[in-house]
C-alpha cells in the first residue's frame, strides 16, 4: 500500500437537483400569471357587454386608422393572452409534476387544450390563430423535455 493517495482523474458529474422551495415557488408564480391571463381571457372572449371589441369600442373616432387595423390588434390581444395562459398552465403543472416524480398526462394537456380552445369558439380567426399558437408551443415543450 502506497503512502500517497492516488488522485482521480475522473470526476463524477452529479445532477443538479433543484432545491423543492424553489420548484414550488416557480410553481407559484406560474400558476399566478396563469390565472392571471385566465382572467383576462374571459373577460376578453367570454363576454360579450364590455370587451366584444377591445380596441374598437374604445379607440374608433379618435385615430384615422381603419377599423381592419383595428381589428387586427384587437385579435392579437385576444390570441395572446389565451397563448400565454395556455404556456404558464402548462409550466405550472410541469414543474409541480416534475417536483412529484411523475410526468404530465396526456389527458391534463388535452384538458388545457379544450378549455383554451373553448374560449374561442364565437370568433373562427381567434381559433385558427391560438390553434396555431398551441402547436408551436406544445412542439416546443416536446422538444425541450429531458429523454
Amino acid at each position: 500500500m502506497s503512502k500517497i493517495p492516488k488522485k482521480t482523474t475522473k470526476k463524477l458529474k452529479r445532477k443538479k437537483i433543484p432545491d423543492e422551495k424553489l420548484v414550488l415557488r416557480t410553481v407559484r408564480i406560474a400558476a399566478i400569471l396563469a390565472g392571471l391571463f385566465l382572467v383576462l381571457s374571459l373577460l376578453f372572449n367570454g363576454t360579450e357587454y364590455f370587451f366584444e371589441g377591445i380596441t374598437t369600442n374604445y379607440f374608433e373616432g379618435d385615430f384615422i386608422i381603419e377599423r381592419n387595423y383595428w381589428d387586427v390588434i384587437d385579435y392579437s390581444i385576444k390570441v395572446i393572452v389565451i397563448v400565454f395562459e395556455f404556456f404558464f398552465m402548462m409550466i405550472s403543472i410541469g414543474n409541480y409534476k416534475e417536483l412529484t416524480g411523475k410526468p404530465v398526462k396526456i389527458q391534463e394537456i388535452l384538458v388545457l387544450l379544450g378549455i383554451c380552445l373553448v374560449q374561442t369558439i364565437r370568433s373562427l380567426v381567434i381559433l385558427a390563430f391560438v390553434s396555431i399558437g398551441l402547436s408551436v408551443i406544445l412542439f416546443y415543450l416536446f422538444m425541450i423535455q429531458e429523454s
